[in-house]
């Protein structure tokens, strides 16, 4: 086990941690939503509209509850995010030093900076991507179609105030899960989950910039169980220098930008930091002591961190879970080797249909 890999190992049991705190904020915007929920409950129940213009008083009320929710709502999680970003910063810090057994990447981001990461990131950062504030916007702006939808119908098919109330709320059959408001609480969840990750994988990316004397490139580490994508699991273990965003020896794709590269990624960045000649040319000679005892069990050869491959993995699997994975058609080809893992993906790392793959490998 080289460093990388120890600070790589590292990194990864502080990824339970990011996990708990997402589960919080998720909890506290499920709260919120709840509440908006029951503010709109009463404005049905006190409006009972049965005209198209009782309704759409009705509706101007509900829009507004949603919109100085939301607004709250996206305020809160980007000073929520700011902050988190610096305390991402710092955690990187403090874990190298540790590993290290000496301040390896002291340069933490400040306060103005990890603002200006979470107003300018993309969640998630593709094609698809958006700023964190409007993911916000246009979770508010579904929420009240969806209202107004469902209303518009009630009225229209001369339904009760008790039907009016299971569109918001959802039937008690299906434990309410159908509801206007818990598709709401999925979105939200969905933003947490891909802005918190967005934001790690920016804060931790410009950190590594901030110490790049000591940090020569980035590794992407992708958390393999049933629920990974094929594009997280073929990119697991690539590896590019940190300035040009060229690859390492054996990836074959220059940086893509910072994961979350889909919606609910959870691939995160570590650090490939330099080997010990070139770091004893930029650390305090105080340090450099230090640096060589460490490197006697771990050694500090500036080569990426060794991951098992996505293929040694898959291989292992059962037949039914490879066949979740891949579904039966590309599982076939993979067997009867006329596609490798690899060839999942083409070279934008967009997912290949099934239909593509027959073409270029057809029988």
């Amino acid at each position: 086990m080289n460093i990388n890999e120890r600070v790589e190992r590292e990194l990864t049991k502080h990824d339970l941690d990011l996990v708990r705190y997402q589960n919080g904020q998720i909890k506290d915007a499920f709260s919120t939503i709840s509440n908006l929920q029951i503010e709109i409950v009463a404005e049905i129940k006190r409006a009972e509209p049965g005209s198209k213009r009782e309704l759409q008083l009705l509706l101007d009320t509900v829009d507004a509850a949603i919109d100085r929710t939301y607004a709250a709502m996206a305020i809160e999680s980007i000073d929520a995010l700011a902050e988190f970003a610096v305390v991402e910063s710092q955690a990187v810090s403090t874990i190298s030093a540790r590993v290290f057994r000496a301040p390896i990447a002291p340069k933490i981001l400040p306060k103005s900076v990890a603002l200006e990461i979470v107003e300018t990131t993309l969640a998630p950062n593709d094609s698809l991507g958006t700023s964190i504030r409007e993911r916000w916007g246009r979770q508010r702006d579904g929420t009240k179609g969806n209202i107004r939808d469902g209303l518009n119908y009630a009225i229209q098919n001369d339904q009760t105030l008790d039907d009016m109330l299971r569109i918001l709320r959802g039937n008690r059959a299906l434990q309410f899960r159908d509801g206007v408001m818990a598709k709401s609480k999925r979105g939200a969840e969905m933003i947490v989950r891909t802005a918190t990750d967005a934001v790690t994988n920016a804060a931790r990316l410009a950190s590594y910039q901030r110490n790049s004397q000591t940090i020569s490139g980035i590794q992407a580490n992708a958390v393999l169980d049933s629920r990974t994508t094929v594009l997280c699991r073929t990119r697991n273990g690539y590896a590019w220098h940190l300035e040009s965003g060229k690859p390492f020896r054996g990836t074959p794709i220059s940086f893509p930008g910072p994961p979350p590269w889909h919606f609910n990624c959870r691939t995160t960045l570590s650090p490939i930091f330099k080997s010990l000649e070139a770091l004893q040319s930029v650390l305090d000679p105080e340090l450099n002591e230090e640096i060589v005892k460490r490197g006697e069990k771990f050694p500090i050869d500036g080569k990426p961190a060794p991951m098992p491959s996505f293929q040694k993995t898959f291989d292992a699997m059962g037949e039914q879970e490879r066949r979740r994975i891949l579904g039966p058609g590309r599982l076939k080809l993979y067997d009867e080797g006329k596609i490798t893992l690899k060839d999942l993906l083409d070279q934008q790392g967009r997912a290949l249909t099934l239909k593509e793959l027959t073409q270029r490998y057809g029988t």
